[in-house]
């Protein structure tokens, strides 16, 4: 990751300018009220892997998968999916949000991109 004084790095919570770093995973944030909400989504992270459903769990293999398709690296560089994806996390509804967002043809072939990686169908693997 860039380092702080990067003007391409953003606090991960209210993308103003970064001045610390998570002790526990390096993401950027910016004040103290920032790191708070960070670590809360990391709390909550945490009880939904630590939960019994797991079949809906991506593998570790698969989330590796994703990590390296190049298909999926090129459409992240899109600036407009970037944005969509910012709002959506940042957003308070997120289901409305997520309705908002399969209207947009380009958040679609992301979906669906991320989808082939992590579920392929039988077709693909004859």
């Amino acid at each position: 990751m860039a380092s702080l004084n990067s003007s391409a790095v953003v606090c991960v919570i209210c993308l103003e300018k970064p001045k610390y770093r998570c002790p526990a995973c390096r993401v950027p944030y910016c004040s103290l009220g920032c790191f708070r909400k960070h670590k809360d989504d990391d709390d909550s992270i945490a009880d939904f892997l630590n939960s019994d459903e797991e079949e809906d769990r991506v593998s570790l293999q698969n989330l590796k998968n994703l990590g390296e398709s190049a298909a999926l690296r090129s459409l992240l560089l899109n600036p407009h999916l970037r944005q969509l994806m910012v709002n959506l996390d940042q957003g308070d509804n997120k289901a409305k949000l997520m309705r908002a967002c399969m209207q947009e043809p380009l958040f679609v072939e992301f979906a669906d991109c991320c989808l082939r990686i992590v579920e392929p169908s039988q077709d693909e693997d004859s």
